[in-house]
């Protein structure tokens, strides 16, 4: 058979299939936000080996279906923060687990881009939507389970050899119809409550894109509704405010007439800001408001503390190392928790990159954070009168700004992940409307044939890629229904 015949035969095979990627997207986005729990079930061991397969078998899907990644649509801040925490290898004060930290750091920004290189931005969309669905049920499931039929707290499985399991590792404690606290699949009422507002918005965004049944609708907003209640995260409390007046904002941008966005725009950004300085000046009665003490549940002796170690290594910081693991003697000692137990995290996502990355990369991740706050946001905007599945990366930037500021999860598992993935889809968004307006520039100057040879192989590669992100784009992959 000719070379051309079977590469036909091939394509049409593979075109006649169910794409697997929308699937493995719900996967990936499920493991990484639900990561803990994977690993309360399994242990640590048996989660990496997973992990692991789940990344081969995501590039080797992504390859077979024929997608690919156009370079030039990778976000560079992005990518210059994951050289730099990679780099820190060489600096680093606890060198092995640098490289095991860089190397995460490398496979969930990697799964980021290949979702978004590979899914339209309404498959990302369900594929998170289905993931963080199924956190929120079984996590219901097993609240109950733990308070209707073992009677006591549940540990993590691979806990149960232990002769004394520390009050703060319990998975599960059995709160459900106490009024909770409760902690889920996930182990932690913190990322519970924000995976819950994060379903709430894409439920919201694909009702609003017409995508979700009234029945659909309602289920999946109480269900969200219930754990944000139970869970009682005040971070994602304020967090919900913040994303129900975005959502408001948006609202009354797209039903005022067009001489008057402006001025709503303007007036609702220095209303924002009054709003932030007021909350920072009477920071005792808002913290009260929430039911936290002042110190934020002792957070400010662990940015005190975080810092002063900082100070000792300020430009590139003291080594990447993702999450502080307990058994190097910096860390063991640095912050102890009532129960004896180290803490984890610096609970901020910007000190935590000035500690382990320097100034270097802490002023990386904050134009991280302003660049796709920025461009979400204008992409909402440009498109609110006509698509409104263009407006959940904004609502999920602002989830993740808010969240950044209490929590250092911005920067690992599915997070990150997120951020990597809305960094490149905006990136191939940006990237296909340049061609676009390149061809029609093109076309002004000479008949439609020419212009087209005008491109470049490689450009038109890129265009057609980045062709799945314009706003309206259709469910098939790479293939936008205008």
């Amino acid at each position: 058979m000719p070379t051309d015949d079977r590469a036909r035969v091939t394509a049409t095979v593979r075109g006649s299939r169910r794409p697997l990627l929308p699937a493995l997207g719900t996967w990936a986005f499920f493991l990484t936000f639900s990561g803990q729990g994977v690993r309360d079930l399994v242990g640590w061991w048996a989660f990496g080996v997973i992990a692991a397969l789940s990344g081969v078998v995501l590039l080797l899907v992504f390859l077979y279906e024929g997608h690919r990644v156009p370079w030039r649509a990778l976000p560079p801040v992005t990518t210059a923060y994951v050289v730099v925490c990679v780099l820190s290898i060489i600096w680093s004060q606890y060198r092995r687990e640098t490289a095991l930290a860089a190397l995460l750091m490398l496979a969930t920004s990697a799964a980021g881009v290949l979702l978004a290189c590979g899914l339209s931005l309404r498959q990302l969309t369900d594929a998170l939507s289905r993931s963080l669905e199924a956190t929120l049920v079984l996590s219901l499931l097993l609240e109950a389970w733990v308070a209707l039929v073992l009677h006591h707290p549940l540990i993590p499985l691979y806990m149960r050899d232990w002769d004394e399991v520390p009050i703060s590792y319990y998975w599960v404690n059995g709160d459900l119809f106490n009024g909770g606290p409760i902690q889920g699949i996930v182990g932690n009422r913190n990322p519970l409550a924000f995976i819950a507002l994060l379903t709430l918005l894409c439920v919201a965004v694909r009702w609003a894109d017409r995508r979700v049944r009234p029945l659909g609708l309602v289920t999946w907003t109480a269900v969200s509704l219930l754990v944000l209640v139970l869970a009682g995260s005040a971070t994602v409390s304020v967090a919900l405010i913040v994303c129900a007046a975005v959502c408001l904002l948006l609202w009354l941008v797209r039903h005022a007439p067009p001489r008057l966005r402006p001025a709503i725009l303007m007036s609702a950004a220095a209303l924002g800001v009054a709003l932030v300085a007021a909350a920072v000046g009477l920071h005792s009665q808002v913290t009260a408001a929430l039911g936290r003490s002042t110190d934020m549940s002792g957070r400010w002796e662990i940015w005190q503390r975080v810092l002063d170690l900082w100070e000792k290594h300020t430009i590139l910081g003291w080594g990447w190392i993702m999450y502080w693991v307990p058994w190097l003697p910096l860390f063991a000692t640095l912050v102890v928790r009532p129960d004896g137990t180290p803490t984890m995290s610096a609970h901020n996502a910007y000190i935590e990159a000035l500690f382990q990355t320097g100034v270097v990369g802490a002023t990386l991740v904050v134009v991280l954070v302003v660049l796709l706050l920025y461009r979400s946001f204008r992409l909402a905007l440009r498109y609110v009168d006509s698509d409104a599945s263009v407006l959940l990366p904004a609502l999920l930037m602002t989830a993740m700004t808010v969240q950044s500021f209490t929590e250092s999860r911005l920067l690992s598992e599915g997070n990150w992940v997120l951020v990597c993935a809305l960094g490149t889809w905006l990136g191939l968004h940006r990237l296909y409307e340049r061609n676009r307006g390149d061809g029609e520039a093109d076309g002004r100057g000479s008949s439609a044939r020419q212009s087209h040879r005008t491109l470049s192989r490689r450009r038109r590669r890129a265009a057609d890629r980045a062709s799945c992100v314009g706003p309206g784009s259709g469910p098939a992959p790479g293939r936008p229904s205008r």
